[in-house]
């Protein structure tokens, strides 16, 4: 109801548009509200708990502590004041029941002072942090290297004076190790962004014309339309604000498109409503319509020494839903190894699950299957070409390769891949590859299964290009009709599904974005088609 008076409220003032006014300022208010937000990347999105660890490398460890400092307990000393200071900035670590584990490894820091009129201290600095994801078994998931090289300045807020830094020799290295922290806090702040589903905290700037309420009233809705999205947020009553946004985004459209008086400044009218709608697809996760709101912020927005601020303000939010996009097709990490064993040698780390395997001549072999993880340098002539497992024969374990030549499918971990011919186009691929002028056989995971039609998933291995493709009784290769594919997608799959007119009527309705969309594609074809 009240949404409804907001809008009814938009109209009547914006046809009250009537007397002349002088150009229009655009200013901008911050907020503070929750906001869901779906892990950027998918593949670990399952975790709900942090477990953040710092350490130090030991040259640089012992390079600042004091001479009476007791070395091994300097060790303990630091991960426990890092842990400390994260949450005294609002970054909690989770000691007891942490899915995930992030370490962060300081393997350099330099700090050379700059000479610096201001207030505080500057360095430039020069260093190297890792960041290593594990899970509760200490089962590596990913291991990134940051590099560092900036200037950093250190003011009266950054000060620390813990246990730790009593320890240290002198205030350079209490420098080092602020600026150390400062990092370290910088990222565990985009952990939880890259890696949990959840509510986030968030300040964010939302639009309006200055002193509409003085100067323009016709302009005094958007105050109000920025307080009503900003406590329908902190409601916190949804996960998915696609229904949510419709009441605003038409009251914007409306006065984006609105007739005002000849000495209106369009520009800046529009760039107040587009910056909203912006942050409004940003919320439903439209990249479609966030990138034509975009497009014309960006046309509307005043260019300065080569910066358009209006766009700058909103162009960020593009990326965090590209790198969901890129992810969320993508196979799960789970959130412990309790399902298999571990093995790691100098080379690889692999894990071993219970599984079977079909052969083409009709033979089921029960066994565990090998998953093999982090090969370093070494070249694996075999990726890509064999399943791996472990059977038992004549009493013994005994690892063997199937060719995938010769399999006809294989499951492990409650999951089901099918052997069958595809080619991957440039818009399916990772990267580019021989691979891509060839249909050949590839592992591809069943998410759905009929009579009438299977929906698959090129998610296996670590360098899957996690397409989502299908195929129907009798067809040789997966349907992926090349670039066309995508370029006509909707042309060519009524091409694909013309044996029935029901499902011609209805795929301009689905959403290939997910998988999601296309698994209701393959029910409705099953349960509308002879």
């Amino acid at each position: 109801m009240k949404k409804t008076s907001l809008y009814l409220l938009a109209g009547t003032l914006l046809c009250a548009a009537t007397s002349p006014l002088v150009a229009q300022t655009v200013s901008y208010q911050e907020f503070t509200a929750p906001v869901y937000r779906f892990a950027e990347d998918q593949r670990f999105s399952d975790h709900k708990k942090v477990f953040y660890l710092a350490d130090l490398d030991k040259p640089l460890l012992e390079s600042l502590l004091s001479s009476s400092a007791n070395k091994e307990a300097a060790v303990d000393q630091f991960r426990v004041s890092i842990m400390q200071e994260l949450s005294r900035t609002g970054i909690r670590s989770t000691a007891d029941g942490g899915d995930l584990t992030v370490a962060y490894l300081v393997d350099k820091m330099n700090l050379s002072p700059v000479n610096n009129a201001g207030f505080g201290v500057t360095y430039s600095v020069e260093g190297i942090i890792r960041e290593v994801v594990m899970n509760r078994k200490g089962e590596p998931y990913a291991n990134k290297t940051h590099k560092i090289s900036k200037q950093e300045t250190l003011s009266t807020a950054d000060q620390i004076s813990n246990e730790f830094t009593k320890m240290l020799t002198n205030g350079k290295a209490v420098d080092v190790y602020r600026v150390a922290f400062k990092n370290i806090r910088r990222l565990a702040a985009e952990t939880e962004k890259t890696y949990v589903n959840g509510y986030q905290t968030q300040t964010f700037s939302l639009p309006f014309i200055y002193r509409a309420k003085k100067k323009y009233p016709e302009f005094m809705v958007l105050d109000s339309l920025n307080e009503s999205l900003v406590n329908t947020l902190k409601k916190k009553e949804t996960t998915d604000y696609s229904n949510i946004i419709k009441p605003y985004e038409q009251q914007y459209l409306q006065i984006a498109g609105q007739q005002y008086p000849a000495d209106y400044n369009l520009k800046q009218i529009k760039v107040a409503a587009y910056s909203q709608l912006s942050f409004l697809y940003y919320l439903a996760y439209d990249t479609v319509n966030l990138k034509n709101a975009l497009d014309t912020l960006y046309a509307n927005s005043s260019k300065f020494l080569g910066t358009r601020a209006d766009y700058e303000l909103r162009g960020s939010l593009a990326k965090e839903l590209r790198g969901y996009y890129a992810t969320v097709n993508e196979r799960k990490y789970p959130l412990d190894s309790s399902s298999g064993e571990i093995r790691s040698d100098m080379f690889s780390t692999e894990k071993l699950s219970d599984g079977w395997i079909l052969l083409n001549q009709g033979d089921t072999i029960k066994g565990r299957y090998i998953d093999e993880h982090f090969k370093g340098t070494m070249i694996d002539l075999d990726a890509g070409k064999y399943v791996k497992f472990e059977i038992i024969e004549k009493e013994k374990a005994r690892r063997k390769n199937y060719k995938l030549a010769d399999v006809n499918s294989f499951g492990f971990l409650g999951k089901t891949y099918e052997i069958h011919k595809f080619k991957p186009v440039f818009e399916q691929n990772n990267a580019v590859g021989l691979d891509m002028l060839r249909s050949k056989n590839y592992p591809l995971q069943v998410i759905y299964s009929s009579p009438k039609i299977r929906i698959l998933k090129e998610n296996f291995g670590e360098g899957a290009t996690n397409a989502i493709v299908f195929i129907r009784p009798a067809e040789e290769e997966v349907a992926n009709q090349g670039r066309d594919w995508f370029k006509k997608k909707e042309e060519m799959m009524k091409e694909y599904f013309k044996d029935c007119p029901e499902m011609i009527a209805k795929i301009g309705n689905y959403d290939f974005k997910t998988e999601a969309g296309y698994i209701k594609m393959a029910e409705d074809y099953t349960n509308s088609c002879k």
